[in-house]
């Protein structure tokens, strides 16, 4: 026996065998091989399968390790018995045949008196056995707790399934499986998932049947199955519901359900008259090609869940090669050494097994790096391997390793962490509630201990109990045990699906949810509804009508053939008394008109919405060139509800905001500055780019000139601006720096932010560095820097470091300004930080001087440059004492510095109102705050009357708006129509501008008085409105001196606050998020003494964190203002435009967000979502339910009297729960929602936000409501809404895969909605009305027909013509105005949103529409009957027969719905309308002379086809007869359309004659350039037509010979500037060629307007912003505006005759004159 060598007392947690020092293996080969060769002998043998029994009598490794651990009482001492250790070769006849038996390695180990006690895996009292391979555990279970959870599961089995019997079982399973099951019900106490690497020994561990070996995953107590995968399914079908869905989704339609009634009647043989199957067959294969292209849809998004699914995480389990064999045999395999020996315990010095040390439990683990599970060699000896896997492969009980940067593929609890210190991970979760702050979480200190080493993560075992499923996203509930204790898990503990890991270079977590079981999936919908478009439900209204209307036709026509039979059958011999019977002559006459019903109706709609589908997604506009990104359609199904959007349910984080902070102005000693070095560095980065600009001068009568900025470089998240920094350095050289673009307000663009720039703030400061305003400004720069809790770290440097590590070593801190040189790159630097908003600050504060260079543990180095930027830095260490975190409640956040000259100072930054109440001056800055309250107030109501009395005004104008021909069109001239639209869109926003310029001169004047100043001085100060304003960054020093205030104002405290406020208050109205910064000097005893108790309450067990607000608010007090901050949180490009635009168009838009209210709020103040004038209605639960109640009714009584301008209603998640919980308080809240302007709810939950969009829209049938976000909480919302828009953005592509639509920028929703939507409403509803039209209008006439034929249901029509109808004569016109009929021109739709009311408002698509075109199309279908009737049929010479009658009024037919579809209808008649009438009309031409060839060969009973042609043909009555029956109907129609047009024209008309005048349609493309100038501006295609023609040219050419010649032709057309096409060159900023007309079209002949206009026209052409081409025609040629402008241009003819006149008189005076 050998003897003990001295060791530590400290032991491994996991089975670590003690040994003696001198006891080892050598190296040698012979044994790794054998270990191999048993290990894979092992693996292939039959043998291998044994049960937990026969482990208790042997094993087939030729390895057995025999551990005698003698069993103590919990009372004993740290000491424990030598352990004997033998590692035996088994007899031949346990080995495996064919291998050889390794060499036998005895081990035996000595006393060793400070050994402590060891209990394997800390969950139970066992012991180990000597009988098996596997470390096989005699526990101390009983048999009652090993089938605890076996008696679970056969509980909630039978619960469920109230059966034992397995064939019944399976049967309800598989009916779940295709038609959905009932919820699992809930467990009995919670989902028990053992931690374990290993999961096959875990049955054999705990004594129970957790694990099943079939399936390989754990048992889910309330299935008794596996635990559901975590595949996620975002689209609406699978392969068991899609065929059902689909077939409720296709007999929604009454039309098919009306045609399958006619299918079956007509498949009965004796009522049948056409055919059995003439209706089904057609049925069958237009449903199959709806519900083909549902499938085609829908299989698209699960193309995106198959991507999404495949993503790859990191698996960490035992090596399954390996996991047989223990750890010495393992480190044998991989060292070829075999180390026994105790961690810490005679240890050999050049050992290579890590060590593992165990602190008390009330202290983390001071683990070390080599042992961690972060070092891969650890891992490997300890058999643990990362396996790569398949996001859909995670299973529950899975030990995932999650890197920096990566999401999260299923619901984890954290195990441990990379941050070996403080055991700290830091994560996003945006795309779960929408916050932008990081989150902090921990793992329970107990787990994290054991599992962040290797050797613990191998050997912990124990079962963690969490909830079951559910859809909170705030609360979590779990617990495990450990050493016979039980431990709480709470939200701190757990991560969800849908964060991301940042700031943190791993986590070890355990899967506990995973697929639609994890938080987020459990927030969304679980079945989506079908969605139907509502203009299908008004389509079902009219199939029914027009199902009476045959069902009337149909009994009027039976009653009068039964009258007329009786009548005259003694007289009609020819009957020979036969009678087909009642049925049957019902039956003929329904089949007769159930074509009035088309069958082909929704498969050409389905066409139709195809085409449409197919623009949206080619619209150049709505390509994002950044990400490469353009719109995608994922349905075609509700196409047409964008046109009619009444409601807009938006996300905020990524879908309004972009997702970056940016350090936008700040205020010190009551001066603002502007920080826009982001807006230099983007000139500088590109100094070609300039904002879009169109090729017009500026519009004449605009207020405002918009801007349109060129295309931003994509930044990742939490990317730091490195340049800023450098352009910075160079404030010395301001001369150098020069900035044409300025910064503006997205909440107010129309302010001018002429103050001055942070640089010439630092210009001051290195030029003035005494002065008293330099030193305030220099220790407010210095607060910004300490007052945080950001990690600084520098970009490509090859040294790894964690989120805490430093960035400079022990020495280099030892001799820091020796080592300045070092960090001269200041851009280098970056910082992570757990809010953006810090992060935003500390790059200020390093681009204005101020570097955090370092923070290691809690000294803090910061380096400033106070002799300038070109001298040497200085490096001074700040050590951070105490730091008083930022809670919601606190609203502030304080660290406690000690300088370097020794003292000490508290920094405070937070909410105004909370620092104003700790300020040393309280009492008094609290009366200036209410001063700067009450004129803000005053300012707010003074615009809100201004606003009310407009719309007065305006409803007053609309009341008594003209209704003649003749005084609306005196008013269509340019100037006026101009300033008119343009008073509407700027003219209010110009006389608030006024208003609140007008304010703040009153209060400086106030201020200036009470402060002995001049008013000029004052102004100088701060009044941008007066002060000019410097038109670059070049502007000199002095300018900022300025600006500046003299000494005697800077240490008024008063003067200081009172500016301090007055700027805040501005910054909040830009939207902008502010803090305000304070600090106080502490006295060393008073900190010391505060330190203690501060300390006791971080430690306190009880209500720690209630202590720690407690006593940290005792030293926040009596504070010295030092300025104010105010961060952008930046908005995507345009979205303050769109929002603007979209509440123009009567949409009402709401705000949905998990986000903080005061978060929600700035960015609705913003995003222009809150006006400045708003009343904003803040419903809160805090003072209970009643108050609630009144506040609602208060606000809805005051809005509905007219009493407010613009109401925004702001609620919370949790009040928004109790409004849910009671019925009666939901529906007043709900009225109150639909009448305010717009909604901010904040701290909703995904499902509450489903919850919200679903309520509305079951509130307002007819609206339809639209959800657009990024995230994945989202999804929710997005499918419960009538339309989904996923944007493309920085949360993921979960919501653009769920969606209907995705398109990169919430921007896009302009052209989305107001011109692609609009279009296709206005296309599907005309195609739908000219539909109906033209079947009545033509089997109308079969009816009146009858009167002719006994109504004996004889068809005037050939039976083929007949049957061609509408496949050939007139589908092609319905197609064509369905497709690419275009009212308006894209530029007026944007530029007047107002037009989209026509879709919100259903004016497309009416009853009342609709009757007015039934009504039309029977008055026009019994005139031609009867016109052709008595012209033709009294006059008929050579022919009289039914032939030439039907011949003529099917020409008609054809003719009329032609022109008037093609040509009446359709707004913009191109070459395609023309085509089509050509195709259609002369298709029947040659259909005519075709079917006369064909019935030659057989003759027809009926009518005379074969010759009749050639007989009637040449009589030109018949021809003069077609001539008169068309002209009439269509002249009636065009009459029609004049009369209403002069009496109560709309919208779209008057506009349509708007864009015929050059002044106007400038104005409106100039309106819309932003939106547009994509697809004016970028190359196009050369046209495919073009191109095809020249190829058919070339070969022909070949053909004949000449193709050398023919190519030199085409080559020189080609090279020749006249015939270059814009593909070839750049088009964008540049005046097309002389003789060049735009690609889109020839020149375009148009009307010049009332007022000169500065453009450059040439050859008597100008070129419009669009690029279009138009010709200038004078008002003297154009005989066409005399006529509407009407009596004014008589008055300018009866001036020009005056003026004429007058000259004449002169040039007689003036002869006279001569004369004389």
């Amino acid at each position: 026996m050998s003897q003990p060598a001295n060791g530590s007392d400290d032991s491994d947690q996991s089975l670590s065998l003690p040994t003696t020092q001198h006891t080892r293996r050598k190296r040698g080969l012979s044994l790794r091989s054998q270990l191999f060769n048993t290990i894979m002998n092992q693996a292939s043998s039959p043998q291998n399968n044994s049960t937990d029994d026969e482990g208790a009598k042997g094993s087939n490794n030729p390895f057995r390790v025999k551990f005698d651990v003698p069993q103590q009482e919990a009372s004993s001492s740290s000491t424990v018995q030598p352990s004997n250790i033998e590692l035996n070769v088994l007899s031949n006849q346990q080995s495996y045949k064919g291998t050889i038996t390794p060499p036998e390695i005895s081990i035996d180990e000595v006393p060793n008196e400070t050994f402590p006690k060891h209990e394997p895996y800390g969950v139970l009292n066992s012991n180990l056995s000597r009988s098996t391979t596997h470390l096989t555990v005699d526990t101390t279970r009983t048999d009652t707790s090993a089938t605890t959870f076996l008696a679970k599961r056969e509980r909630m089995s039978h619960a469920r399934y109230g059966t034992k019997n397995i064939f019944i079982k399976g049967c309800i399973k598989i009916k779940n499986n295709i038609f959905g099951g009932g919820e699992l019900p809930p467990t009995e106490s919670g989902r028990v998932i053992p931690l374990s690497t290993n999961h096959a020994s875990v049955n054999e561990y705990f004594q129970d049947s957790y694990y099943d070996n079939r399936t390989k995953a754990f048992i889910d107590e309330r299935s008794d199955e596996s635990y559901v995968d975590n595949i996620v399914t975002s689209s609406k079908y699978t392969i068991y519901s899609f065929l059902p869905k689909q077939l409720r989704a296709q007999f929604s339609k009454i039309a098919n359900c009306y045609f399958m009634v006619v299918a079956i009647m007509q498949m009965i043989p004796s009522w049948s008259t056409t055919g059995k199957y003439t209706t089904i067959v057609p049925l069958m294969i237009f449903m199959s090609i709806s519900i083909a292209r549902e499938g085609f849809d829908d299989w698209k998004r699960h193309g995106h869940d198959k991507e999404e699914n495949n993503k790859k995480t990191t698996v960490i389990k035992e090596d399954e090669d390996l996991n047989n064999l223990d750890t010495h045999s393992i480190t044998t395999i991989l060292t070829e050494t075999l180390s026994v020996h105790n961690d810490g315990i005679g240890s050999h010095p050049n050992s290579n097994v890590p060590s593992m040390h165990n602190s008390s439990t009330s202290s983390l683990l001071e683990a070390d790096y080599a042992n961690s599970f972060l070092n891969s060699d650890a891992m490997k000896r300890y058999n643990l391997k990362e396996y790569p896997t398949k996001w859909k492969n995670v299973k529950v009980g899975d030990i995932v390793k999650i890197k920096e940067n990566e999401w999260f593929p299923a619901d984890v609890v954290v195990l441990a962490t990379s941050n070996l210190e403080t055991q700290e991970a830091f994560v996003e979760t945006m795309a779960l509630d929408g916050e932008t702050n990081l989150k902090s979480k921990v793992p329970h200190a107990e787990i994290s201990k054991r599992v962040v080493t290797a050797s613990g993560l191998k050997s912990t075992k124990t079962l963690i109990t969490v909830e079951d499923p559910n859809i909170d996203l705030y609360n979590f509930e779990g617990s495990f045990e450990m050493n016979g204790e039980t431990f709480a898990l709470n939200s701190d503990n757990v991560i969800y699906r849908g964060s991301i890991l940042r700031n943190t270079k791993s986590i070890l977590g355990l899967v506990i949810f995973t697929g639609e079981e994890t938080k987020i999936r459990m927030n969304n919908i679980k079945n989506p509804r079908t969605k139907a478009p509502k203009l299908q439900r008004n389509i079902n209204y009219i199939v029914i009508f027009m199902v009476f209307v045959v069902i009337l036709l149909s009994a009027f026509s039976t009653m009068a053939q039964r009258i007329l039979y009786e009548s005259t059958r003694d007289k009609a011999w020819y009957l020979m008394d036969q009678d087909a019977g009642v049925a049957a002559t019902l039956m003929g006459f329904i089949i007769m008109y159930n074509t009035l019903i088309p069958l082909s109706l929704y498969v050409t709609m389905e066409i139709i919405k195809v085409m449409q589908l197919l623009f949206l997604q080619f619209d150049i506009d709505m390509y994002h060139a950044e990400t490469n990104t353009p719109a995608d359609a994922k349905t075609a199904t509700i196409l047409e509800e964008l046109g009619q959007v009444s409601y807009i349910f938006s996300d905020k984080t990524g879908t309004l905001t972009d997702n970056k902070m940016i350090f936008r102005k700040f205020s010190v000693n009551g001066v603002s500055w502007l920080h826009d070095l982001d807006i230099v560095l983007n000139e500088r980065e590109n100094p070609h780019s300039q904002e879009f600009v169109p090729l017009m001068q500026p519009r004449m009568s605009m207020h405002h000139q918009p801007s349109y900025k060129g295309r931003q470089k994509k930044s990742s998240d939490y990317e730091p601006r490195h340049s800023t920094t450098s352009i910075a350095r160079e404030s010395l050289e301001l001369s150098s720096i020069k900035s044409h673009m300025t910064w503006k307000s997205t909440a107010q663009p129309h302010k001018t932010q002429d103050i001055a720039n942070s640089l010439q703030l630092l210009k001051y400061i290195q030029t003035h560095p005494q002065t008293l305003f330099a030193k305030k400004a220099k220790f407010f720069l210095l607060s910004v820097a300490l007052c945080n809790t950001c990690s600084p770290k520098r970009t490509g440097s090859s040294k790894q470091t964690s989120s805490n590590a430093s960035l400079l070593s022990s020495d280099e801190h030892r001799d820091l300004q020796n080592q300045a040189k070092e960090y001269s790159d200041d851009s280098s630097i970056q910082y992570q930080a757990a809010s953006p908003d810090e992060l935003a600050l500390v790059q200020a504060a390093k681009d204005l001087g101020y570097i955090v260079l370092d923070r290691q543990h809690k000294v803090l180095t910061v380096k400033t440059y106070p002799d300038g930027f070109e001298k040497p830095a200085k490096l001074e260490e700040y050590q951070v004492l105490d730091v008083i975190e930022f809670t919601s409640s606190r609203k502030r956040m304080s660290v406690v510095v000690k300088f370097p000259d020794g003292r000490v100072c508290i920094f405070c930054k937070g909410a105004d109102n909370v620092i104003l109440e700790r300020l040393r001056n309280s009492a008094m800055a609290k009366e200036r705050a209410r001063e700067i309250s009450l004129n803000s107030t005053e300012r707010k109501n003074h615009e809100a009357d201004v606003i009310l009395q407009a719309r007065f005004s305006g409803e007053f104008e609309a009341r008594e708006s003209m209704s003649s021909l003749s005084q609306r069109l005196s008013m269509t001239g340019a100037d006026r129509i101009t300033n008119t639209i343009d008073h509407a869109l700027s003219g209010k926003d110009d006389e608030l501008e006024d208003i609140a310029t007008k304010s703040r001169k009153s209060l400086h004047i106030q201020q200036a008085k009470k402060y002995s100043i001049d008013a000029n001085s004052m102004d100088s100060l701060q009044d941008e409105s007066t002060s000019p304003a410097p038109k670059s960054s070049t502007s000199a020093p002095s300018s900022a001196v300025h600006h500046i205030p003299n000494d005697k104002l800077l240490v008024n405290d008063e003067f200081i606050i009172e500016k301090t406020l007055e700027h805040i208050e501005e910054f909040s109205t830009e939207g902008l998020r502010t803090l305000m910064y304070s600090f106080r000097w502490l006295d060393k005893s008073e900190y010391e003494e505060w330190s203690k108790d501060y300390t006791a309450a971080r430690t306190a067990l009880v209500d720690r964190s209630l202590k720690v607000d407690e006593v940290g608010a005792r030293i926040e007090g009596k504070f010295e203002l030092l300025g104010a901050t105010a961060i952008e949180d930046k908005l995507q490009d345009g979205v303050s435009d769109a929002i603007d635009k979209l509440r123009r168009a009567g949409i009402k838009l709401w705000m949905l967000t998990g986000d903080k209210r005061e978060t929600a709020i700035n960015i609705g103040y913003s995003c222009r979502l809150i006006k400045d004038y708003s009343t904003v209605v803040v419903l809160s639960n805090d003072e209970g339910l009643d108050p609630l109640m009144d506040r609602i009714t208060s606000a809805s009584s005051q809005i509905q009297a007219g009493h407010v301008a613009h109401s925004v209603l702001v609620i919370d998640g949790g009040t928004l729960a109790d409004i849910e919980s009671d019925p009666t308080l939901l529906t007043l809240f709900l009225d109150l929602c639909i009448q305010v302007d717009s909604t901010i709810c904040c701290r909703a939950s995904p499902s509450q936000k489903a919850n919200m969009v679903s309520a509305v829209r079951k509130l307002n049938n007819r609206a339809v409501t639209l959800a657009i976000g990024d995230g994945a909480n989202d999804i929710a919302m997005i499918q419960s809404a009538d339309i989904g828009v996923g944007i493309t953005g920085k949360e993921g592509l979960q919501a653009a895969r769920s969606a209907d639509y995705a398109i990169a920028q919430f921007r896009f929703l302009l052209k989305l909605l107001l011109v692609n939507g609009r279009y296709n409403y206005v296309r599907t509803s005309k195609f739908v009305l000219c539909t109906f039209y033209k079947e009545l209008l033509f089997y109308l006439t079969q009816c009146v027909y009858q009167r002719n034929t006994l109504w004996s249901g004889s068809s005037m029509y050939e039976s083929w013509s007949l049957s061609m109808f509408n496949t050939l004569f007139t589908s092609l016109p319905v197609l064509c105005i369905g497709m690419f009929d275009k009212d308006l021109k894209p530029a007026t739709l944007i530029a007047i949103p107002e037009l989209y009311n026509k879709g919100r408002l259903y004016q497309a698509f009416n009853l009342k529409l609709f009757v007015s075109w039934m009504l039309l199309a029977t008055i026009q279908s019994v005139g031609i009957s009867f016109m052709a009737h008595y012209a033709w049929g009294f006059t008929a010479l050579r022919d009289n027969t039914t032939f030439p009658l039907g011949s003529l009024v099917f020409t008609v037919l054809v003719i009329v719905i032609n022109v008037k579809i093609e040509f009446i209808e359709m707004q913009n008649r191109q070459w395609l309308a023309f085509a089509a009438f050509i195709i259609s009309v002369g298709g029947f031409a040659v259909w005519n002379i075709l079917i006369m060839m064909l019935y030659r060969s057989k003759d027809s009973p009926i009518f005379f086809v074969s010759y009749g042609l050639l007989t009637w043909g040449q009589d030109q009555s018949w021809w003069a007869a077609l001539l008169a029956i068309t002209t009439v109907p269509l002249l009636v129609d065009v009459l029609f359309k004049i009369f209403k047009f002069m009496f109560k024209p709309a919208d779209d008309e008057l506009f349509k004659l708007f864009e015929q005048d050059i002044d106007l349609r400038r104005f409106f493309e100039h309106r819309a350039y932003k939106e547009l100038h994509q697809g004016w501006t970028y190359p196009r295609d050369a046209s495919t037509t073009k191109t095809m023609i020249k190829k058919v040219l070339r070969t022909i050419g070949d053909k004949v010979g000449i193709h050398q010649q023919l190519k030199h032709e085409l080559e020189s057309y080609e090279s020749s500037s006249d015939n270059q096409s814009a593909v070839h060159r750049k088009r964008a900023g540049t005046n097309p060629l002389p003789s060049e007309l735009h690609p889109s079209g020839d020149g375009e002949a148009i009307v010049s307007g009332d007022f000169e206009h500065y453009v450059h026209i040439e050859d008597g052409y100008e070129t419009l912003p669009s690029g279009k081409k138009v010709k200038i025609k004078t008002e003297s040629s154009t005989w066409t505006r005399k006529f509407r402008r009407g009596r004014k241009a008589e008055d300018d003819d009866i001036d020009a005759i005056i003026d004429e006149r007058l000259k004449t008189l002169r040039k007689e005076e003036q002869g006279e004159l001569d004369t004389k």
